[in-house]
């Protein structure tokens, strides 16, 4: 049985920092567009965890914009929801905790 650092795609890495994102929900048969700004808990090599303001459903697609120090530059990744845990702040708000699995970098544009 794997252990719980090769079930999640290696070590995380603490990492606390404001994300971009979006997401396609459907609504009443129409797709709606959501963007937002998530922030991210832990990271590895194939995926990230962040706390959004909105409730995803797992296996849903999420573009996230992802900077990287080393090469100081912006990518687009799409990623797809493992898990979602609900985290309820006060009596009036809920933000919602996040695995998202990376599935590959968008090219960039240009």
């Amino acid at each position: 049985m794997p252990t719980q650092q090769q079930r999640s795609g290696g070590k995380r890495v603490r990492c606390m920092r404001a994300y971009s994102y979006a997401l396609t929900k459907s609504e009443d048969c129409t797709a709606k567009l959501s963007e937002g700004h998530g922030y991210a808990i832990n990271r590895s090599v194939g995926g990230i965890a962040l706390l959004l303001p909105e409730e995803v459903d797992q296996q849903q697609v999420v573009e996230i914009q992802v900077s990287s120090k080393a090469e100081k530059k912006q990518s687009t990744k799409l990623g797809e929801v493992c898990w979602t845990r609900p985290i309820q702040v006060d009596a009036r708000v809920r933000m919602h905790l996040v695995g998202i699995r990376f599935l590959f970098e968008l090219p960039a544009l240009g």
